[in-house]
């Protein structure tokens, strides 16, 4: 088997929801988004982004919402009703402590 490492390209992804997780950090509860890229060359890898709970139409998870939503409905919705949906996703190279990766910076 020959295998030859390329880099990942930051920037647009098409990609589905595949799952929503509930958890709690150092700043309180948020949401963890998995991904899986539908198209190209990273097609069927996954990366994940956080975002906040924040009910406010000012804050990144509402501006996520309705793009997933494509509407900027006021009607209550499932997080579960979210996933398989389709989206694009932005991925941002990161670098914490020496070691690099890659995750998703917001929706588009």
């Amino acid at each position: 088997m020959n295998i030859k490492f390329k880099d990942i390209n930051p920037g647009m992804y098409l990609a589905k929801i595949i799952s929503i997780k509930q958890e709690n950090g150092p700043y309180g509860s948020y949401l963890r988004f998995n991904f899986t890229i539908t198209d190209g060359d990273l097609k069927d890898w996954s990366f994940y982004g956080i975002v906040k709970p924040t009910p406010f139409k000012q804050s990144k998870f509402y501006r996520w919402i309705t793009t997933i939503l494509g509407n900027d409905s006021d009607e209550d919705f499932a997080i579960d009703d979210l996933i398989g949906q389709p989206c694009r996703i932005l991925l941002q190279k990161k670098v914490k402590s020496n070691k690099t990766y890659f995750s998703v910076a917001d929706l588009v």
